[in-house]
């Protein structure tokens, strides 16, 4: 008798705003570019302070690097920050029953579609992390499946499952 756990994503603002931080910040580290930027920005403003005095305009310039090195990153995670709460508005208000269907068996995932249902076998799935408020499927580089938290049963069923199919190091538990 084959096991199947079959989740209804239903897609909570919570739990959407907790998986876009997780994946933009943590697992593609997208913070690190607007970070590097600023360092390297605050390098050049303390080069020019200190030439304050030796040459002409170079408290003016150093003020204008560090202003535009903590100024560029800071409307960039703004922007971010304000794009993934507007987003999640937009999903409380819309209050969809059921974005899509994930099917879970000991041979892969299967998510039905109109046209197909789309089959991945468990050794060509990424990774698969636990958040506070769903589990993440990955089942390519950068498409994953949101599977929100069910009743405690359901949930403990689940990442037993994942935990017999997938090794280790192709599952992360961040609770």
């Amino acid at each position: 008798m084959e096991k199947e756990i079959r989740i209804e994503a239903k897609l909570t603002p919570e739990a959407f705003r907790e998986f876009s931080y997780f994946d933009a910040l943590t697992r593609q580290k997208r913070y690190r570019s607007p970070l590097l930027f600023l360092l390297i920005m605050a390098g050049f403003a303390c080069i020019c302070f200190t030439q304050v005095g030796r040459r002409e305009n170079a408290l003016l310039l150093g003020c204008v690097l560090l202003g535009v090195g903590l100024g560029l990153p800071a409307v960039y995670f703004l922007n971010f920050f304000l794009s993934v709460r507007n987003n999640a508005r937009l999903l409380a208000q819309k209050k969809v029953p059921s974005a899509y269907t994930v099917i879970l068996t000991s041979a892969g995932v299967v998510i039905p579609v109109k046209e197909r249902d789309l089959e991945y076998a468990w050794d060509s799935v990424f990774y698969v992390y636990r958040l506070r408020q769903s589990t993440c499927l990955y089942v390519e580089k950068d498409r994953a499946y949101m599977l929100p938290l069910q009743d405690p049963e359901t949930e403990a069923r689940l990442w037993e499952l994942i935990c017999q199919a997938l090794p280790a190091e192709k599952r992360f538990d961040r609770r």
